[in-house]
């Protein structure tokens, strides 16, 4: 017997999965390719699709994308399907099972029957973290997204250092069994001994995570590279300028407000790239402009009062 959830197996005579609480079945549906998109559900209002996007990213879904349902006869867009990576779909279930006890076993779950619970944690959300979104924003002390390059540089890195400790470690504790060396007792080198095939364990670890993730890296250089063009291309300083602002609003809750625009556009354009890349390159492309802008202004100043004079 299967989970057709976590894919767990049972043995014969257990009906039901003790992880996701779903009847077992006798053999797993057709597997999903883990990178290919896959729609949960539907809602009508692109605002809406934003937030309950913006949730399941910050609940750890971080593929989870809006993608607009094509145009009508009218030209309108009927609704907006919310989209996960095949890799994450068996976690789904799982998050709004715990959202609300109305939730079904259905393999799409009905997204607007969910919307009142969702919009209630979502408000909750949103209440804890507001005034540490705004302290943070555009901080050393935001966090940043470290990419696939350096994340496989720093593993490697970490993992020769610990095999290089080992192997010295395990020299000197050789050195003082063999009495070349007297500088400590036989159960001083036993406990070294073990420290050393500590770091030796850690060091092949790191090591095999950083092949793990080496495999990865060309990828999301070659999918960097065109969400860059498309930054380039679409997000120019004159399409920031033409973007409205909330004079009721401080400069950093516009500064939310536009970027979170930005990032939902960029998402929907690339819904399998990595959501804290694309929030970092929306920040520092937004930043940038916003640095450039305060630049000019004291500059159109200056020219100003000389022409005054």
């Amino acid at each position: 017997m299967w989970c057709p959830k976590c894919r767990n197996e049972y043995i014969n005579g257990v009906t039901t999965c003790v992880d996701c609480g779903c009847d077992l079945v006798e053999e797993l549906p057709e597997e999903i390719d883990e990178n290919e998109p896959v729609a949960i559900g539907s809602l009508a209002k692109e605002e809406t699709a934003a937030k309950l996007v913006s949730y399941l990213n910050r609940a750890g879904l971080l593929s989870c994308a809006v993608r607009p349902q094509p145009e009508n006869e009218e030209g309108e867009i009927p609704a907006y399907d919310i989209i996960v990576a095949g890799k994450e779909l068996v976690y789904i279930h799982q998050l709004f099972d715990g959202l609300t006890e109305d939730a079904d076993d259905d393999e799409n779950p009905d997204l607007e029957l969910l919307l009142p619970k969702f919009e209630e944690k979502y408000a909750e959300i949103q209440d804890e973290e507001a005034n540490k979104l705004l302290s943070d924003l555009r901080t050393e002390a935001s966090t940043v997204y470290v990419n696939k390059k350096d994340t496989y540089s720093d593993f490697k890195f970490s993992g020769i250092s610990f095999i290089v400790f080992a192997v010295l470690g395990y020299l000197f504790a050789l050195l003082n069994g063999l009495g070349v060396l007297t500088i400590f007792n036989t159960f001083s080198v036993v406990v070294l001994t073990i420290v050393f095939t500590i770091f030796m364990i850690i060091g092949i670890s790191s090591i095999h995570k950083a092949n793990t993730i080496k495999t990865l890296v060309s990828e999301e250089e070659n999918v960097l590279e065109d969400v860059e063009n498309y930054i380039a291309e679409h997000f120019t300083d004159d399409y920031f300028a033409s973007l409205p602002s909330d004079e009721s609003l401080s400069d950093e809750e516009n500064f939310l407000m536009i970027t979170d625009r930005l990032k939902v556009e960029l998402t929907e354009a690339f819904p399998l790239f990595s959501q804290g890349y694309i929030d970092q390159l929306v920040d520092d492309r937004y930043g940038e402009y916003l640095d450039s802008k305060e630049s000019e202004e004291p500059e159109e100043t200056s020219e100003d009062e000389n022409v005054e004079e």
